[in-house]
């Protein structure tokens, strides 16, 4: 499930945002990338070419204090950039924007983004989400942001 609905969605697209379009792109939550072939008018297995599996986030379980890896599904990188961004910096599927890049921008507090990570993580958790990005290719270029 997408909490999409339960957060404002973001409107920043100025440059130091955009910059994570061309770094990383936000990664999808569950229900992004049927959404996405859907706009896209695309069958979901021809609409696949456009994301692969990405290592994705690491997290820490606050009732165990144990980190682990969430593995995500991000748009790809072609020639240094989201393959959806165009040469104008524009994003080409903004109305169904991955939750990834719709609900965070590079402004928003801690204290907002927080609660949006966790609703993405859990929803990366789905098993469906997981096959989905098991029958993606895996990531050529990941570049974290450096914190």
């Amino acid at each position: 499930m997408n909490d999409q609905s339960t957060f404002k969605r973001t409107t920043c697209a100025c440059p130091e945002c955009t910059k994570c379009c061309k770094r990383q792109p936000g990664s999808l939550a569950a229900g992004d990338f049927e959404r996405i072939a859907r706009h896209l008018q695309l069958p979901p297995e021809e609409a696949k070419k456009y994301f692969w599996a990405s290592p994705g986030a690491l997290v820490r379980d606050s009732s165990t204090g144990r980190v682990h890896r969430i593995g995500s599904v991000t748009p790809q990188l072609k020639r240094g950039r989201c393959v959806f961004l165009s040469d104008q910096d524009k994003c080409t599927i903004h109305a169904v924007a991955p939750f990834g890049c719709a609900m965070f921008d590079c402004h928003m507090s801690p204290a907002v983004a927080h609660p949006r990570s966790i609703a993405l993580a859990r929803s990366q958790l789905e098993p469906e989400y997981q096959a989905l990005r098991d029958s993606l290719p895996y990531a050529r270029s990941y570049r974290p942001n450096r914190y």
